[in-house]
């Protein structure tokens, strides 16, 4: 073998070893979710800016976390991997907080949170849902 051929060899090598092993690491696996739609009030009021995290009844070491923001009607809006894509089918455990703005000295930031504390927690919450194949419609979560 030549010269030319073996250092030719030596580059295309590591780069062939590379194609093969593929880039980066890997991340959870991508799983179909499916829209929900939740109605989501306190005292009777919308809570802007309030955030519900989906916690699984039967978690998985690579479960996906579906979480959402309330919008300022009222309405959860669920995203797992991208805004809005909805969740993967199963049962779920709903986690809450809510910390409205307040401007204090000029500067708005994030207040205290004014839900009861029972809501923060996946144990203690008792908020749940069944997320089906298609369109989920879910009953208005009232707290």
């Amino acid at each position: 073998m030549s010269l030319r051929l073996r250092r030719l060899a030596v580059l295309l090598l590591p780069l062939s070893l590379l194609s093969l092993t593929g880039c980066g690491q890997a991340g959870p696996a991508t799983v179909p979710t499916h829209p929900v739609r939740i109605d989501v009030t306190f005292r009777g009021q919308a809570m802007p800016g309030a955030l519900v995290a989906f916690h699984p009844v039967t978690p998985t070491a690579d479960a996906p976390a579906p979480r959402g923001v309330v919008t300022r009607d009222g309405q959860l809006k669920v995203s797992t991997f991208n805004g809005g894509d909805g969740a993967p089918e199963g049962e779920y455990v709903l986690t809450v907080q809510w910390s409205p703005l307040v401007k204090r000295g000029g500067e708005v930031t994030a207040g205290p949170n004014v839900i009861p504390r029972k809501y923060t927690s996946p144990q203690t919450s008792g908020l749940r849902v069944r997320v089906a194949s298609g369109e989920n419609q879910m009953a208005p979560l009232r707290l």
